[in-house]
Order: structure tokens, then C-alpha cells, then sequence
């Protein structure tokens, strides 16, 4: 996985495209680890719906970007 310190730069900042490529990364991670969840022999539900409902929020932040509503905004690494 992609961590926050190979995409900040000398300015403590990172790009739109460094923070898509970022939640690219973990909503694959939350793909795997679901598959992995179905995978078992008695699957936890509520695990396996925690783990949906996080990748549906990061597919949310994902289309936000593509669609052009974070244009503009610089996004700072968290402190």
C-alpha cells in the first residue's frame, strides 16, 4: 500500500493524482480483504459489511475527484 510519506512533498503537501492513487490503493486493499472475508469457511457479516461500507466511502471520495468538485482545493497532509 501506498503511504503518506511517498506522496508528500518538501512542502508537506500532495497532489489531486497522488490522493486518487492513494485511495486507488485502498479500495484494492478493501477488495482483497473482502474477497478474503467471502473466502472463509463461515464468513463474518458484520465484518464483511464494515469492510463494504468503508470501500464504498472511499469509491465515493474517488468519484468526487473525477468529477471535478475538489478542483481547486489544496489538500494538506494530515498534521
Amino acid at each position: 500500500m501506498i503511504g503518506l510519506g511517498e506522496l508528500v512533498n518538501s512542502e508537506g503537501e500532495f497532489g489531486v493524482d497522488d490522493y486518487r492513487a492513494c485511495l486507488a490503493a485502498k479500495h484494492a486493499n478493501l477488495e482483497r480483504a473482502i474477497q478474503e472475508e467471502w473466502e472463509r469457511p463461515a464468513p463474518d457479516q458484520i465484518s464483511l459489511t464494515a469492510l463494504k461500507r468503508r470501500r464504498l466511502k472511499v469509491k465515493d471520495e474517488i468519484v468526487r475527484l473525477r468529477t471535478g468538485k475538489a478542483i481547486g482545493r489544496r489538500l494538506a497532509a494530515p498534521a
